[in-house]
């Protein structure tokens, strides 16, 4: 009984959305079809003298006559109205502005061999509509600039001067600075991507908002181009940081072989080390090679060791460089040890690769579940003119309560407004869900930012193709 009911409350709800007027209605057949109607269907303007526009094409033969009706007014002979090969184009003049409410178009085209087609939709005017706020009016993008390059002069000269002081007072040199100072590489791959990505920010939205003809979707775009200005070097540098640990835990689970094997040959671990700097052709070849410097230079074992795992910053070959060393100072069998640890850490390279390879079929279903949410969203985009204008007291909802005797009415969104608010909200959930993966994956979300960044190319690149 409950699927019965359920069925026939959707059979209602479909013929009252077909049987809504309003809704766009193409009765594009044969060869002529439309496109780029203007305002969109649906949509919502403050103007009262929009331009209507729609375009049209012919595969069959030229056209031959165009008129349009607005709110079944033929306006096609006014000096308003534009006609060309593929398009008709009405403003409404000044001493006759559209009043609020919904307004119908209807395009009727013809070409040279009989064929015709119409194109009816509507759009709705309300003056009282509130317009974007600029957040940056009155902002000159050239005064913008020409601020931000003051503060950057002033900020130099009081590093200059602080420079100076120190050069004056310590002695101060770069070369002896940065020789026990070394540049951290975040400064170059997050800290200025994310000022310059700020200050592009600051310009791009200056000069999106001081041109109100371009479209609505432009402040989007300009944050399109921050989050690739921000992320794009930052991203890269944890894919290869990513990789570059993994290829060092590979080269010293078979340094620790070669180590266990010397030792085994009767060289204790410092001499080991040293003869195996000499051979050594891989990535560890430089920290081999340093390690066997300090070992000549009679530094403990320890130490040697400590100092020539910490660049690879990997927290598996910090833990067996201890082991190895503990061994050491306790004594015993330590190429037993050596070697147990080679093992044991060879082997769990190898998992971490496996899971690597099964890990790729959960990424694979993370993306197909993003493409299904969009497709979703695609699909109620293009019925959101109907949903707006769908009138559901058929089937006794929307009522009026007893003993009321009016309603607040809702105001709807436009449709031009829906795909703005759809298209930030994938763009949210593209770097969300790049995030997971990087989590998911790796155990740090750093390490899917390239995930995040290919995610939003794809939702940008889809909605500018859909809804241009």
């Amino acid at each position: 009984m409950r699927l019965l009911l359920l069925a026939a409350l959707l059979a209602l709800l479909l013929v009252g959305a077909l049987a809504v007027p309003g809704a766009r209605a193409n009765g594009a057949t044969g060869p002529i079809s439309f496109s780029g109607e203007s305002p969109g269907a649906g949509s919502v303007t403050g103007s009262t003298t929009p331009t209507i526009k729609d375009s049209f094409s012919d595969s069959a033969s030229p056209i031959s006559s165009v008129f349009i009706y607005i709110d079944g007014t033929n306006v096609t002979g006014l000096d308003s109205t534009t006609i060309t090969a593929t398009s008709v184009t009405y403003v409404p003049p000044s001493i006759l502005p559209l009043k609020n409410g919904v307004h119908n178009v209807t395009v009727d085209v013809s070409d040279s061999v009989g064929n015709s087609a119409q194109d009816t939709w509507n759009f709705t005017v309300n003056t009282n509509a509130a317009a974007t706020p600029n957040p940056l009016a009155g902002v000159n993008p050239l005064t913008l600039l020409l601020y931000v390059g003051l503060a950057a002069a002033l900020c130099g000269a009081g590093v200059g001067g602080y420079i100076l002081y120190l050069k004056q007072t310590t002695r101060f040199t770069f070369r002896r600075y940065f020789a026990t100072h070394a540049v951290e590489k975040t400064y170059f791959t997050l800290y200025i991507p994310l000022i310059a990505a700020f200050l592009f920010v600051l310009v791009g939205l200056s000069v999106v908002y001081s041109n109100p003809g371009w479209p609505a979707s432009s402040p989007d775009w300009v944050f399109i181009i921050a989050i690739f200005i921000a992320l794009t070097a930052f991203g890269i540098d944890a894919r290869r940081e990513m990789h570059r640990i993994r290829a060092y835990e590979r080269a010293f689970a078979q340094f620790l072989f070669e180590l266990a094997d010397a030792m085994r040959g009767g060289l204790d671990p410092a001499k080991s080390i040293v003869e195996l700097a000499k051979t050594h052709t891989n990535i560890l070849a430089k920290h081999l090679r340093i390690a066997s410097d300090g070992i000549r230079l009679g530094r403990p074992l320890d130490e040697v060791l400590k100092d020539m795992v910490a660049p690879m910053q990997s927290p598996l070959i910090r833990r067996y460089a201890g082991l190895i060393s503990d061994a050491t100072a306790a004594g015993g069998e330590t190429a037993l040890v050596v070697y147990r640890a080679a093992k044991d850490m060879d082997d769990f390279v190898k998992i971490e690769e496996e899971r690597e390879k099964q890990l790729l079929l959960p990424v694979a279903v993370i993306y197909i579940a993003f493409a299904v949410l969009m497709a979703v969203l695609f699909a109620l985009l293009y019925i959101a003119p109907t949903i707006g204008t769908l009138n559901v007291s058929i089937v006794g909802l929307g009522k009026l309560p007893s003993g009321a005797s009016t309603v607040t009415q809702v105001p709807k969104l436009s449709a031009a407004s829906l795909h703005e608010r759809f298209f930030e909200l994938m763009l949210i959930n593209a770097l969300g869900t790049g995030a997971i993966i990087g989590a998911f994956t790796e155990g740090r979300a750093r390490y899917g930012i390239l995930h995040s960044l290919g995610l939003v190319a794809a939702t940008a690149i889809a909605f500018a193709i859909l809804f241009p």
